[in-house]
Parts: structure tokens; sequence; C-alpha cells
């Protein structure tokens, strides 16, 4: 909430939060990269550095666009759902019997190709919508216009016809449906997972982790883990652990301030 991104997200007097853990899944990744670039730092100096990763500055960086718009023109952007389309067609139609596909015509020649491709010639010839920018001024009866023509034919339909002629488009898709998606399976996007129950599922992968075809751990597993290490010896090595690594922090802090070499890296945040 306070980084901008939901003023961003919902419309105008309704700040909505993002559709997924965006910024927690973000706070990862760029953990991931620090650790990363960490390590090759330390192969090339001998020196171990500090990674952190902070939600609010991760949430912030992904409002930076809009600060910059401000920057650059001196007035305050308008939440998306609310803002003036950059594109004459940009939006989520309605096809018949109320599925919901999206369809972009952002140039001249996409909007040639789409006229022609549903015959509204009357459309292609018409002046006022002759430009992009002259689509955008004429939302207000273009878009109702098109609604009107697209509930005439089934979401599969305009989405054979919008592939045909190369216009960009996307049926508009629940996250359920993804674990029958023909490009995820045949990709290697979905990989399996054994539940606690012994029941197995599908979870994302993501495209640099498909190389290997890798599960995350199974949930059992990663219960047995956490179990093994809530008490006993087991627990007792693991905060024996901690404090070498945290010893390993305190030297290294030491050396870097005397000019020595470190012997690792911290991982906080």
């Amino acid at each position: 909430m306070m980084a901008g991104l939901a003023y961003m997200t919902g419309p105008i007097g309704r700040p909505l939060r993002a559709g997924t853990s965006v910024n927690d899944i973000m706070g990862g990744m760029f953990g991931a990269i620090g650790v990363l670039a960490a390590l090759r730092t330390r192969e090339q100096s001998g020196r171990g550095q500090e990674v952190q990763a902070a939600l609010f500055e991760n949430c912030v960086l992904l409002s930076g666009q809009h600060m910059q718009q401000y920057a650059v023109t001196g007035q305050a952007p308008q939440p998306m759902p609310s803002r003036i389309s950059a594109w004459g067609i940009y939006d989520v139609f309605e096809g018949k019997g109320g599925e919901q596909i999206f369809l972009g015509v952002v140039s001249d020649t996409q909007w040639r190709i789409f006229c022609d491709a549903f015959g509204l010639h009357d459309l292609a010839n018409d002046a006022r919508v002759a430009t992009n920018n002259q689509r955008v001024l004429a939302r207000d009866w273009l878009i109702p216009r098109l609604q009107e023509i697209f509930r005439k034919y089934a979401v599969r339909e305009l989405q054979d016809r919008f592939e045909t002629n190369a216009l960009p488009y996307a049926p508009i898709v629940r996250p359920e449906q993804l674990f029958d998606d023909p490009h995820l399976n045949q990709s290697g996007g979905l990989a399996a997972l054994i539940t606690e129950t012994g029941e197995e599922t599908k979870v994302p992968l993501p495209a640099a982790a498909r190389v290997r075809r890798r599960a995350p751990a199974p949930a059992a597993a990663a219960a047995e883990h956490r179990r093994a290490y809530g008490r006993g010896p087991a627990r007792d090595r693991l905060f024996a652990a901690r404090d070498r690594i945290a010893a390993a922090a305190r030297r290294d802090r030491r050396r870097e301030k005397s000019g020595g070499v470190s012997s690792g890296f911290i991982l906080s945040g």
C-alpha cells in the first residue's frame, strides 16, 4: 500500500492489492540474484558481501515508471483502470455466452487487418478512426460498437480469427484452468508434486528451472525436515552452525575494516 502499487492497480479511490504475491516473489528473486552476484564478487576479489532483499524497496521499483512519468511531465499518473489509454483498442471483450478475451490493436496496420478480418469496411473507411490517436479519442463509441460485434462469436472463434490474422490477443484464464494448459504441459512448465496426503498435483516451474525438470521438494519431505530440526541434537547442530556463521561474519567485518580478505557472505533481510 505504501509503495504506490496498490494505488496504481485499483480505480481512483479504491486502491487494490495486486492479484498475486508479486512483492514476496520478487523479494526472493532479488535475494537469489544478490547471492549469485556476491559469490561472483567473492571469486574475483576474495571479499564477501552482505545481501539485502527488502520488500518496500522491491515494491517501489515496480512503481518506478510512474515516478519517472511524474518527474518528466510534472503530471501525476492516474491509476491504470482510470487512465487514458495509449492505444485505441487494448481491452477485454465478451464473446458469445459471456466468456472473455483480450484484444490489442495498437497500430494503423493492425487496424486495417482487423477491419478486413471482420468485414468492417465502414470502419476501415471512417476518417474519424483512421489513426491510433483518433481511435483513442473515439473510444467512447468505438469500444461499445466492437463489443456488440464480438458477442456474436464464441471466444474460440474469435481466438482463431485473431490468430489467423496475427492480431495480439489472449484468452482470460483462471488459475485452476492452467493445470490443463497444453503449452505448460508440453514445455515442462508444470512439474509433479506429491502432497503430504500422498496425492500428486502439479506446480509451475520458472523458465530457468525447466532445464533440469525438477520440482520443489515434496511437502511431506519438507515437513520431515522441519520436524527433524525442531528438537534434540539435530537442532543443537543447526544452532551451532548458525553461531559459526555469525562468528565468521563478525571476523569478515573486522578484516574489511583492517583491509584484510573476507571469508564469505551474509544473507539478510
